[in-house]
């Protein structure tokens, strides 16, 4: 049994199949094929099996999951502790970014940290918290830094709070009910859902019931902003994303926030990083930078709110 072969394992069993794991690991379904193979023949036991809904743990392969991860925690935490031993301010540093830390944060923490390491290479992930917190579980990123949900953290998580931002409702710029000032006269209009529902998709609905209107009509569900550009461009459908990326054009020019009366829910955006795993001398510096630079945009000021009431006129 090797490494690889338990990294193999894991990558199918967190993809849900053997293409998605094969791209992830930058491998052939054929090399992966074999690898789990010779994995199932060292432990003498099948692991996996394939279903209609993709593969399912056998018996054995639920016994071996966690021991499984629990090795490639340890294995990528011996390798970042010998680099760290050894005054290695080398190597690389995996982190992942949620859409508001990526748009206000990155610009600014990202080439400091080149000047002051460059030697390390970055690895940056974007996501949502729910994407992303798998990758932390697994020791694949070694912090992120994201929006959080209002229920707060998964246990055995360090949460550093950074600053709050906010959501906008959005539409393409044109849009017939772009003189629209309160959610209620958006009534009718289709929806694009953001993301998993603890995010801002969900957000969405949550947003409507606190209002005390009726559930929106949803068009459509997606967790790329690469692909919600098109689909508002497009439509006359609405979202609502970060206000940061509105105010960042990182979505176009095309689409705009519109200026409704109701401020729609926001987000503490956190560091967040594992418990049990302390943060590499380089990966404590970057998270420092990302506090020192949030101060900056906040102005200091903890209850700052990043995009409050800046929804516009188109």
């Amino acid at each position: 049994m090797t490494l690889q072969q338990l990294k193999a394992f894991l990558a199918v069993v967190e993809c849900g199949g053997f293409r998605a794991a094969s791209r992830r690991l930058g491998m052939s379904q054929a090399g992966l094929t074999m690898s789990l193979k010779a994995l199932e023949t060292a432990l003498g036991v099948p692991l996996l099996r394939r279903s209609v809904q993709g593969v399912v743990l056998t018996e054995q392969g639920e016994r071996l999951l966690p021991r499984a991860r629990l090795i490639a925690r340890e294995a990528y935490q011996a390798e970042e502790d010998a680099l760290h031993a050894l005054g290695a301010e080398t190597g690389n540093l995996a982190i992942g970014l949620g859409p508001t830390p990526a748009a206000v944060l990155l610009p600014l923490v990202v080439p400091e940290f080149h000047r002051r390491f460059p030697a390390v290479q970055l690895r940056l992930f974007s996501g949502f918290y729910e994407q992303l917190l798998p990758e932390l579980q697994q020791a694949r990123i070694q912090l992120a830094v994201t929006a959080v949900p209002d229920v707060g953290v998964a246990t055995g998580f360090e949460v550093r709070r950074l600053f709050r931002s906010a959501l906008v409702v959005i539409a393409r710029r044109g849009h017939p009910l772009a003189d629209a000032r309160t959610l209620k006269a958006l009534q009718g209009q289709e929806w694009v859902l953001l993301g998993p529902p603890g995010g801002p998709g969900g957000t969405v609905l949550r947003f409507h019931a606190e209002q005390g209107l009726p559930l929106p009509r949803v068009a459509a569900t997606c967790e790329s902003f690469s692909h919600l550009a098109p689909l508002l461009g497009g439509t006359n459908w609405l979202a609502m994303v970060p206000a940061a990326m509105v105010d960042n054009q990182l979505l176009g020019d095309g689409l705009v926030a519109l200026a409704i009366d109701e401020h729609p829910p926001s987000f503490d955006n956190c560091l967040i990083y594992r418990s049990d795993a302390l943060l590499t001398g380089v990966a404590d510096t970057l998270a420092g930078m990302c506090q020192s630079f949030s101060r900056v945009l906040t102005g200091g000021a903890s209850d700052a709110v990043i995009g409050q009431a800046r929804s516009v006129h188109p």
